[in-house]
């Protein structure tokens, strides 16, 4: 995986949902459990993923098993970067 996907997804999440603070974020922090991520918010971490990582994630892929952690973002990140 690569070292400077799970940083970015951190400093995203932490500016866009979290009020700029990552204290407790970490790599297995379940985002879904905790509220950190919903429906509105996939939107924008989907945006974000597009536009910074180059990556399109189908909607068949935005589900919780993809989205419970930032280290299941980044496999799923890295899945579709080696698919394309």
């Amino acid at each position: 995986m690569s070292d400077n996907v799970i940083p970015q997804l951190r400093d995203f999440i932490a500016r866009e949902f979290l009020n700029g603070k990552d204290d407790g974020l970490d790599e297995s922090t379940p985002l879904i459990d905790w509220g950190v991520i919903d429906s509105i918010a996939i939107v924008s971490l989907r945006d974000f993923v597009s536009m910074r990582f180059g990556v399109e994630i189908p909607h068949s892929e935005l589900k919780p098993s993809n989205l419970s952690s930032l280290t299941t973002i980044a496999s799923l990140i890295e899945r579709l970067r080696s698919t394309s």
